[in-house]
């Protein structure tokens, strides 16, 4: 009597059994998983290189904003604190020394800083790091700082007086200055009626903006308004 070998026997019907068509979705599964696992792996590198953006960014507009801080010192220190500046030399402009003793409205020129930059303050970058503006007719209103190294950050400054004309600005009729009034100092003084403590002084607003151009063609406005 023969021996039969049934591992090679079909299935009625001629179908193959369950077990062989069974790796074939096995397979398909698998591939389905591994596609999904490359897709979260893309997501999650995408992810990193954009917090890594956002993180530098943030980095890059601190730096700006402490290099802005040092451009509003040294106007301060190089014009308005500076010995030689007097109350009448603060009436007509001072181009050499990025000082406009007014600020007329422009109309909506200024109301995008970096084209009122670009155009009136300092008209296509014509004045260099570590200098002011020469004083010409269209050369700038604008002092520019050495370029920082340790940032790579060049800071630029201009004062405005915030008035709509040059001159005397007790004369407020033609001048149009904004202004206030400081308390002379009280200790010890006696406040009656006519006594020097109810004095005022007048002090008028200047605003020093400055600009702070760094990395990737960053660039970021600080404006400080000081009395004097």
């Amino acid at each position: 009597m023969l021996n039969r070998d049934h591992s090679l026997a079909l299935h009625p019907r001629g179908r193959m059994p369950l077990s062989s068509r069974q790796d074939g979705v096995v397979l398909m599964i698998a591939l389905i998983i591994l596609v999904a696992l490359t897709l979260g792996g893309i997501a999650l590198v995408r992810s990193a290189d954009t917090t890594n953006l956002i993180s530098g960014n943030l980095a890059f507009q601190q730096a700006a904003t402490r290099s802005g801080e040092a451009g509003t010192e040294a106007a301060m220190q190089a014009f308005l604190e500076a010995v030689t500046t007097t109350q009448t030399s603060l009436w007509n402009d001072d181009f050499t020394k990025g000082y406009a003793a007014s600020t007329p409205a422009v109309g909506t020129t200024a109301s995008w800083w970096d084209s009122y930059w670009s155009t009136t303050i300092n008209p296509n970058d014509q004045v260099l790091p570590g200098q002011c503006s020469d004083g010409s007719a269209g050369g700038g209103r604008v002092c520019v700082l050495p370029t920082d190294p340790a940032t790579g950050n060049t800071v630029s400054y201009t004062i405005q007086r915030l008035c709509q004309s040059v001159g005397d600005p007790t004369q407020s009729t033609t001048t149009a200055c904004a202004r206030g009034s400081q308390p002379l100092s009280t200790k010890g003084e006696d406040f009656t009626a006519d006594s020097s403590g109810h004095l005022h002084v007048t002090q008028y607003f200047y605003r020093i903006t400055t600009r702070v151009a760094g990395p990737r063609n960053t660039s970021s406005y600080i404006q400080t308004v000081v009395a004097r």
